[in-house]
């Protein structure tokens, strides 16, 4: 029942940001200033919030989650690439095709889903399961789109210090250094960071509408990429944490979150090219509108296979 009403909440959030946009209300430029709002702003303090809410004793299980997930985004480039080769991707696309494979939207889509099936401590546990993401993101991913439009990339590790990364290095510090944040702090940054669910779901619908669904649906191969990303990898990221824990929550919370729809930030990288935007921007909607069938399927799978 938890799923249904999770879902029910999103879709509907998501449906006020499609009809926001098409009353100009909550148009694409106010839609990017929200973005910028979620992902410097909201959802850092989010995650320092949710860190509060995990035992400082839990001091190895916070490490497997590090050390499993930047082993896994290190493995995704392979995954990603037999992905591409498998749809016959363009060549000067099949960077893009692996980025859908490789990237999830772990925030907008992610925290709300995992935040509702398994408890706030669920944002903490998989924001550090997913602390390669933009290790991967702003160096193989961005050198992979720039390299389909046959243009030189350049590593900045400046990059590299977002927002989000930040949060995450202060949300790890926290429970190794037994510090406790004071409710003069923890309350302001969990008042404020909650509206990140539904300003992302007001920000994925109105993204939507940016795009007929002709052209959402006309590319062929972006259907087995959806089932891949979708539901391929979520499934083999339970199947690999279940050799490394016996603890079905973490299995279910990180499997999960990495079988969210295309992130975001891809369609936003490869948005500087004409060819490799399109793609990238239609791998998004599709997959969020897939996604709305197949976060319910996961949801089961997990409670048959794992009981949770």
């Amino acid at each position: 029942m938890t799923i249904v009403v999770t879902m029910t909440k999103l879709l509907f959030t998501m449906a006020v940001g499609f009809y926001l946009n098409k009353k100009n209300i909550l148009d694409q430029e106010t839609s990017k200033k929200m973005s910028a709002m979620v992902v410097n702003f909201t959802a850092p303090l989010l995650i320092i919030s949710s860190a509060s809410q995990v035992a400082g004793d839990n001091q190895s299980v916070i490490l497997l989650m590090l050390f499993s997930g930047l082993f896994l985004y290190f493995l995704f480039p392979v995954i990603s690439l037999a992905a591409a080769k498998l749809v016959h991707a363009p060549s000067d696309c099949r960077g893009v095709y692996q980025c859908m494979v490789m990237l999830a939207n772990t925030a907008f889509m992610g925290y709300p889903v995992v935040q509702a099936l398994y408890g706030e401590s669920a944002i903490f546990y998989t924001t550090i399961f997913n602390f390669g993401y933009n290790i991967l993101f702003y160096t193989y991913g961005s050198f992979l789109m720039d390299k389909d439009a046959g243009q030189a990339s350049k590593f900045e590790p400046r990059r590299l210090l977002s927002a989000g990364f930040l949060a995450g290095m202060v949300a790890l510090i926290i429970p190794f250094s037994g510090i406790t944040l004071p409710d003069m702090i923890l309350q302001p940054c969990s008042f404020i960071g909650n509206i990140t669910t539904p300003m992302s779901m007001l920000i994925v619908g109105s993204n939507m509408a940016n795009y007929p669904l002709r052209d959402i649906f006309s590319e062929k191969r972006i259907y087995v990429m959806a089932f891949i990303r979708l539901l391929v990898m979520p499934v083999l990221t339970a199947a690999y944490m279940s050799l490394l824990t016996d603890d079905p929550l973490l299995i279910c919370m990180t499997a999960m979150t990495i079988g969210m729809p295309v992130g975001s930030m891809v369609a936003m990288a490869s948005s500087k090219y004409e060819k490799q935007g399109r793609i990238g921007s239609i791998s998004v909607v599709m997959t969020t509108i897939c996604s709305m069938a197949t976060i319910p399927i996961l949801a089961v799978i997990f409670k048959l296979w794992f009981g949770v």
